[in-house]
């Protein structure tokens, strides 16, 4: 097996910057009691301001007038891991995390599907830029070798565990994954590196630390397996994004709808799935949640067409009341299969097929304002079709005659000399069940003017007749 590990050093701070129209704009988290609140981390704009971590943030203000605070928030942070699981899940079945700051995917049974690792790695860290996570990257056959390796230096790559034991030979003790106490008194034993480590005896360690240190080692080398659970795709997707004062215009909402979205999708990638409907969910200070329902016509992944489609839902239904906190809520999440495409597409570019384009009808005048004509079965004209918002199953059998692709509201009389007859009769007899009773022999005619035209007499006769529809 070879496991990738991603250290995401900065989460909590990318779970913030994430949130920011700029995230170029200078930014710190802060965290402690409020008057001695204390710098935990800031972005590069910040730091080269001066605003360093654990400084007071009085002094970081008067460093850098436009730093922005920002509380730390340990629950942000680990929703931003979940999604970066979740993100990872579409490139491997065996994703697993921890508590702090690192997430692991089994890379060796992906790179037949995704290339060598040089190409697999440039498409991890496309994708983790933009989602827009600071991350160090290593691979190594375990773990924990793997994380001991990213932390200290980004990209490096072991592929056996020969390789492995060499390479973390040369780590300091301070990169082991041990607690702090078991690296103070190995430090106070002249133990500096982890090959020193390897070095001692293995009876004589277990005497001191107990055989839980031997079991890290272990795993760390490969030489005991590193049974870890593996991360499952929840079947329900929320988000949230709260606000520091109220919203009162739905302008204010675009910017959170995006970025909720580009997660929403990112999740749906991974899974495999696509959304067919979700909810907007609004927070308001003095009165319950409202919401906004947004649907489309097919399962959809593509954060452009979501974005269009919830878009149009907010600015079309108002909201009660300013907004205090806003997010979005998926349950129905069917499988996603792409659309079939012609080879040489011959539709104009930002052209939309037709499932996007009722999708955007929808949103935009409401869901029962945009419908379809299905096949229905009764022989009567009148009720043959019947208004669906989507054809599901299976086409009727066409009739033995042909249908007029103009079907007048009500049948009028056919004025002006005798038409010349094409084809018929086809008699339609029915309704007798609901008052709506009929017998008649309709005809394809050709008029004076030479319209064709369906017409129908009484049953048995052969005039005079009605005009019921026009052939194109």
């Amino acid at each position: 097996m070879l496991w990738a590990a991603i250290h995401l050093p900065r989460r909590a701070l990318d779970a913030a910057l994430r949130r920011q129209p700029d995230p170029s704009a200078p930014l710190a988290l802060a965290d402690g009691p409020p008057q001695r609140r204390r710098v935990v981390q800031a972005n590069g704009a910040a730091l080269a301001a001066g605003v360093q971590p654990g400084q007071p943030l009085a002094a970081a203000m008067a460093l850098c007038p436009r730093l922005s605070c920002v509380s730390f928030d340990a629950g942000q942070a680990s929703r931003l891991l979940d999604l970066a699981c979740a993100w990872a899940y579409r490139y491997s079945g065996q994703v697993c995390r921890d508590d702090a700051d690192t997430l692991w995917l089994e890379v060796g049974g992906s790179l037949g599907l995704f290339g060598p690792w040089p190409r697999f790695e440039r498409l991890l860290r496309d994708d983790l830029r933009e989602l827009g996570l600071a991350h160090a990257l290593a691979v190594a056959p375990t773990p924990l070798g793997a994380l001991c390796l990213a932390r200290q230096q980004d990209g490096l790559a072991v592929h056996d565990a020969a390789q492995l034991r060499h390479a973390l030979g040369r780590l300091p003790l301070a990169l082991a994954p041990f607690d702090e106490r078991t690296r103070d008194v190995l430090a106070g034993l002249g133990v500096r590196r982890l090959r020193q480590l390897f070095a001692l005896p293995r009876p004589g360690l277990r005497r001191r630390f107990g055989a839980g240190l031997l079991d890290v080692l272990d795993r760390l080398t490969g030489d005991a397996p590193d049974l870890r659970p593996c991360y499952q795709p929840p079947d329900v997707f929320e988000a949230r994004f709260e606000f520091d004062e109220e919203i009162h215009y739905h302008t204010g909402l675009l910017f959170p709808l995006k970025r909720l979205l580009g997660d929403l999708c990112a999740f749906l990638v991974g899974r495999d799935g696509g959304v067919q409907r979700f909810e907007l969910i609004y927070e308001h200070d003095l009165r319950p949640p409202s919401a906004h329902a947004v649907g489309a016509v097919a399962a959809e992944r593509d954060p452009a067409r979501l974005f269009e489609l919830a878009r149009l839902v907010i600015e079309r239904e108002p909201i009660p009341a300013p907004v205090r906190a806003f997010g979005i809520r998926a349950a129905d999440l069917p499988p996603f299969v792409p659309a079939g495409r012609d080879l040489f597409e011959a539709r104009p570019a930002g052209a939309m097929d037709w499932p996007a384009l009722q999708a955007r009808l929808q949103a935009r005048l409401g869901e029962d304002a945009v419908h379809q004509w299905a096949p229905h079965a009764d022989p009567r004209p009148e009720h043959a079709q019947r208004r669906v918002r989507e054809l599901r199953g299976r086409y009727l059998l066409p009739p033995a005659l042909p249908r007029p692709t103009w079907l007048l509201e009500r049948p009028i009389p056919l004025r002006g000399p005798a038409p010349r007859l094409l084809a018929g009769p086809e008699r339609i007899e029915s309704g007798w069940w609901d008052g709506d009773d009929l017998r008649r022999d309709y005809y394809v005619a050709q008029t004076a003017e030479g319209q064709r035209a369906w017409v129908f007499c009484a049953a048995g006769e052969r005039g005079p007749f009605m005009l019921h529809g026009w052939f194109a």
